[in-house]
């Protein structure tokens, strides 16, 4: 054991990691910790320890500012490549060495009750994405089959304007939502740690909505899988036109259904995660989502025109009708795609 204020220069052939490995080892074994209560004060799997202790990796830079706190040393003192006994292990204002922002038990329940607030918004802003085209199909097929009732010109002409209007009314939804969010944005950007209490309260919540989450998220997925199913068996019985065109529209109120059903779980758990740092998105993974949210709006004004080519180009509004749900299928596969091409770059 180290005597205060004794140094010990690295051995040759000691690499920086196993220093700092060697650093962890021993101020966890002089506060008398086992490797499972470092962890839990890290928020950190056991394993992740045990791979710091054995040189196979290296923890990041908040990680090490937590470390720095917990055993009451500097940063300095674990990052440099001596083995060196700070003085009475005097603790040191991190924060002054590296400007981390803190969330406190208050600054957290307040977030979660922010996203609590803004969830049902967001959800129905969501929804009217998917079901925007529902009123333009279902006014194409009544033209067809009673153009006395609307001829398809008016038709066409007021579905596009609901189809606008939804679209108008999601986005601004949305833009809301960010701006009253928007105190929360630095858990995208920065670095930030939470002060005591707050891992304990946020896993307490966690656990408590895991039964919730994976109901509902079986329910999406099983709305997802029978959403075809009228579209396929009126095909299949060569039901009128009319009748096809509202399997269309179920179909799509269906997806709607299922995708509100997974924002509402997503954001309830992910800030959770967020608050927790549980999967935290490396910068190659940052990149990748700006990247794929710029590729998504590109990818869905292409749909749109499309859309708009088969429907008022060449008066096909039945196979106008699956081009939404379609691509909504080829979407997830698309950005997928892209952020694995994006991220090895």
């Amino acid at each position: 054991m180290n005597l205060p204020g004794e140094i010990h220069r690295a051995k040759p052939g000691k690499d920086i990691k196993m220093i700092l490995a060697d650093k962890i080892i021993n101020e966890r074994k002089k506060n008398g910790w086992s490797q499972e209560e470092l962890a839990e004060m890290l928020s950190v799997s056991r394993q992740s320890v045990s791979k710091w202790e054995s040189a196979q990796a290296v923890p990041d830079l908040a990680k090490i500012i937590k470390l720095a706190e917990i055993f009451g040393v500097s940063t300095d003192y674990l990052l440099k490549d001596e083995i060196e006994a700070e003085p009475g292990n005097v603790a040191t204002d991190v924060s002054e060495i590296v400007n981390v922002r803190k969330v406190s038990l208050e600054d957290a329940s307040s977030y979660i009750e922010i996203v609590k607030r803004n969830t049902p918004a967001a959800v129905i802003a969501t929804m009217l994405f998917v079901l925007c085209p529902v009123i333009l199909i279902e006014l194409a097929g009544v033209s067809s089959v009673m153009p006395n009732v609307i001829s398809e010109v008016a038709a066409a002409a007021l579905g596009l304007i609901c189809l606008f209007i939804c679209i108008v009314v999601g986005v601004i939804m949305w833009i809301t939502i960010e701006a009253k969010e928007k105190d929360m944005a630095f858990m995208e950007k920065e670095e930030y740690d939470t002060l005591y209490g707050v891992d304990g309260m946020v896993k307490e919540k966690k656990n408590a909505f895991e039964k919730k989450r994976l109901l509902l998220t079986t329910l999406a997925v099983a709305l997802f899988i029978l959403s075809p199913i009228g579209v396929v068996t009126s095909g299949i019985l060569s039901a009128p036109a009319l009748v096809i065109v509202s399997m269309v529209s179920l179909l799509l109120v269906m997806v709607a259904c299922g995708v509100g059903i997974l924002i509402y779980t997503g954001r309830t758990e992910g800030i959770y995660k967020k608050l927790l740092k549980e999967d935290m998105p490396t910068p190659e993974q940052k990149r990748a989502d700006r990247i794929s949210s710029k590729l998504s709006g590109a990818y869905w004004c292409l749909v749109v025109a499309v859309f708009m080519v088969f429907g008022l180009g060449y008066n096909k509004w039945q196979l106008a009708g699956i081009i939404f749900p379609v691509a909504g299928i080829i979407y997830a596969a698309f950005i997928g795609i892209c952020k694995i091409f994006i991220e090895k770059e």
